[in-house]
């Protein structure tokens, strides 16, 4: 590939430093005048029936200006999930922010309270009387579908919210087919996102209903829009301000929650003032979290490693209302199940089934984990039971460049470096080196371990119902700088300095010339689709580069104008344009910005000089577009662990991790990305377990001094980030995604590894030390 001026290089993020000094930016530090903090009651039962509230005593309280029950709120049911319209048909429309009949989980928000301070506002809730008739709880989906379950939703039958599935094939005749049929049931836990910055926003709701809104979000538009149908108001009437960043997301602000537009009631019941409602961490807790799946899985193959049928049943515990998991479902079959590999028969049936537990959530993969976890788990007890090299087995049936879409056949697989990924990636770790050195004869046990992602997305066009296009406004400055206004989030992923690096490598400027504008909000930029789905860079940029090509037409006929040649014959690099093969012939991006802004008569050291209309008016480029395709990236995933067979710990000692992701726009952006990937893959693997009371459904998680996640004294010392860059014909200059692809291998290549170092199999995360010395046969 062509090296290129500011694409390609590790540059400085522009909000490093004001995120370490305090960060200022984040919406948790958003302050405004005569301000009021907001708390909610939340139902202390799983499932119960409302007999009556009376708020009295709470509304007496000194200091409370303002109490919220279910009356006071509109009741309306609805998709909270920002990525689809309020209403689409692959969804389920049973959300409501507050329910004065019946609660379905415990913590679900029953009344809410403003006060002066949030220590009265907490006090008040011990004011309010709520008379519940408690209903029989079902807190596992197999108990849920049993005949005689509580209803937990009116036409769920057996409580089943969704059941997708798709054939291809005959997968009988698959099976029959087969040398040999290999089976296995896999099964995942709950997760949080374990964002830093907890969920908060501010709220204020003038006497015109005007709704104006701080808010840690995800996407500026999706807020408007759920936020705007749960009020019945017109989308106009809602402004979201863009916070500069937000303290994480990983796809746990990727939906309206209840805060929201409790805030925005409150603050209307209270005159207009703005109200403060910020999440403690055990209600972060409870808000959202990775649904857990269990996968029932079929595999039929030839002797040589080549399957022949596939068959699946995935069932997902949503929890108490759909929301994510009438998609989650749908991405894990199709990306983490079966579009990864060729099969000539397959057959898949999902199951999106309610529980009286929390709310599941998106969550960094959205399904993927869940499905690779089963998947790169059966395909290596394949190869152990077989004899074969699992990479091998691997590209025998994967996909192959120039192949059509498995998602959407209208695409074609341009770029496709799987194989590349898989050759360094074992050279890295010394693949076949090592594995003859596995085992052991100590207590300590080394093994290695392998998985593989062939098919990801960059974005979601193709996807039916899915928003998937982006906007952006580029606007140059007299001195030489630029200004860029997007409605894309950054999440703490670094999007604002990629998006940076894209407009300015478009604009021929140096790095640091372009700055992400402040003050942008839903009134006064294009709409962009959420940033999730691993889409900023490829979606997004591609619209920035537009944004910045339009603006860079018009800065060429403005000196063209100036130096009177054709904008044909120009180009611009370091913030200097000049004519083609004459780079004497020169003006600088900041004189031909102050030509373009100055008055029609301007003093030279020739005395007065005429301009012209022709190249009047601020230099500006608008552009709003969807994406060509959605090319996939590819990842495989190589570790070593140790294993104290006396303990049950197990330390990942290395991990390699080979991406193609097209061109890489950031290094050092991009190494993090993989290293933060690994760390919530690693935990998924071996520690984080949100943990509930099986009698009563309470949450036990209160905060990290509950949760376990890995540190860095857990981390493995040493993490090798490879980059396959392959040229994306579709992407910013040749980028396409890495994000998601980071998260969803860790956890089968761990077990893999632990597989290899011991000789037992675990099919159910976390795998935990308890459940190794159990394998061990030693409790």
């Amino acid at each position: 590939m062509n090296r290129m001026n500011v694409v390609g290089h590790s540059v400085e993020r522009p909000d490093a430093y004001d995120k370490v000094t305090g960060g200022k930016g984040y919406p948790v530090n958003v302050k405004l005048p005569g301000m009021l903090h907001a708390k909610i009651l939340r139902s202390p039962y799983a499932h119960a029936r409302i007999v009556g509230i009376d708020a009295s005593r709470a509304e007496k309280l000194p200091g409370v200006k303002a109490v919220l029950l279910s009356r006071d709120v509109p009741q309306v049911k609805f998709c909270p999930v920002f990525f689809v319209p309020v209403d689409a048909p692959s969804m389920v429309l049973d959300f409501d922010v507050m329910n004065g009949e019946v609660v379905r989980y415990v913590g679900q928000p029953v009344a809410a309270v403003a006060a002066t301070t949030a220590e009265i506002a907490e006090a008040a809730l011990s004011l309010i009387d709520v008379e519940y008739e408690e209903l029989p709880a079902v807190f596992t989906p197999e108990a849920a579908m049993q005949p005689g379950a509580p209803q937990l939703h009116p036409g769920a039958a057996n409580n089943v919210a969704k059941n997708p599935s798709f054939v291809a094939g005959d997968v009988e005749k698959g099976f029959a087919e087969a040398d040999f049929v290999f089976e296995g049931v896999y099964e995942t836990q709950r997760q949080h996102t374990c964002y830093m910055e907890p969920r908060v926003c501010v709220a204020e709701m003038d006497r015109q209903d005007n709704v104006t809104i701080h808010v840690t979000t995800q996407h500026l538009f999706g807020t408007r829009e759920k936020l705007a149908y749960a009020l019945k108001l017109p989308e106009s009437k809602v402004k979201v301000i863009k916070s500069p960043y937000i303290g994480g997301g990983f796809g746990g602000k990727l939906e309206l929650s209840y805060m929201e537009p409790i805030a925005t009631l409150l603050s209307k019941k209270s005159g207009g003032r703005p109200v403060r409602l910020e999440q403690t961490r055990h209600e972060d807790f409870i808000t959202t979290t990775r649904n857990p799946i269990k996968v029932y899985l079929k595999t039929g193959v030839k002797k040589d490693g080549t399957f022949t049928a596939r068959y699946a049943r995935s069932v997902l515990d949503c929890g108490a209302y759909a929301t994510h998991g009438a998609e989650v479902i749908m991405v894990h079959g199709a990306f983490g199940l079966f579009f990864n590999y060729h099969a000539p028969h397959t057959h898949w049936e999902g199951q999106t089934v309610y529980t009286n537990n929390m709310i599941g959530g998106g969550f960094r993969g959205y399904g993927a984990p869940q499905g690779s976890f089963a998947v790169e788990s059966q395909i290596d007890e394949i190869c152990d039971k077989l004899g074969l090299d699992p990479i091998e087995m691997r590209l025998k049936n994967a996909r192959k460049q120039g192949e059509p879409h498995p998602f959407n056949p209208a695409f074609t697989i341009a770029t496709y470096g799987l194989e590349d990924c898989l050759r360094q990636g074992a050279a890295k770790i010394d693949w076949p080196g090592r594995r003859s050195a596995r085992g052991g004869d100590g207590v300590r046990k080394r093994g290695f371990g392998m998985a593989v992602h062939p098919v990801w997305v960059s974005g979601c066009m193709g996807f039916p119902d899915i928003y998937e296009h982006s906007g952006a406004i580029i606007k140059l400055n007299r001195d030489g700088t630029a200004d860029l206004a997007s409605a894309a989030m950054d999440i703490g992923s670094g999007q604002i300095t990629t998006l940076c690096q894209i407009a300015a490598e478009e604009l021929g400027l140096p790095a640091g010339a372009v700055r992400m504008s402040s003050g942008c909000d839903t009134d006064n930029v294009p709409f962009d689709a959420p940033t999730h789905a691993s889409r900023v860079t490829y979606s997004a940029g591609n619209a920035v580069k537009a944004a910045a090509a339009a603006a860079k037409k018009r800065l060429f006929e403005v000196v063209a104008t100036m130096m009177e040649v054709s904008p044909d014959d120009l180009e611009v690099a370091n913030g200097t344009v000049s004519v083609k093969g004459a780079p004497g012939k020169s003006v600088t991006v900041a004189e031909a910005a102050q030509r373009a802004e100055s008055p029609f008569v301007q003093m030279t050291a020739e005395g007065p000089k005429e301009t012209t209309i022709g190249e009047k008016g601020t230099i500006v480029g608008i552009a709003s577009l969807s994406p060509t395709s959605n090319p996939p990236p590819c990842a495989a995933q190589f570790v070593e662990v140790e294993v104290d067979t006396e303990t049950g710990e197990v330390k990942v000692l290395h991990a390699v991790y080979a991406h193609d992701i097209g061109r890489v726009i950031n290094p050092a952006a991009a190494e993090g990305q993989v290293e933060g990937g690994f760390q919530q893959g690693m935990g998924y693997a071996l520690m984080e377990h949100i943990q509930f009371d099986p009698e009563t459904g309470a949450c036990l998680t209160s905060d990290f001094l509950d949760y376990k996640m890995p540190t860095a004294v857990e981390m493995p010392r040493r993490i090798d980030s490879i980059f396959i860059e392959t040229d994306e014909p579709s992407g910013p200059f040749g980028a396409k995604s890495l994000s998601e692809c980071c998260v969803i291998t860790p956890a089968p290549a761990i077990a893999n590894a632990i597989f290899d170092a011991i000789g037992v199999r675990f099919r159910q995360l976390p795998i935990t030390p308890e459940k190794i010395l159990a394998g061990l046969g030693k409790l």
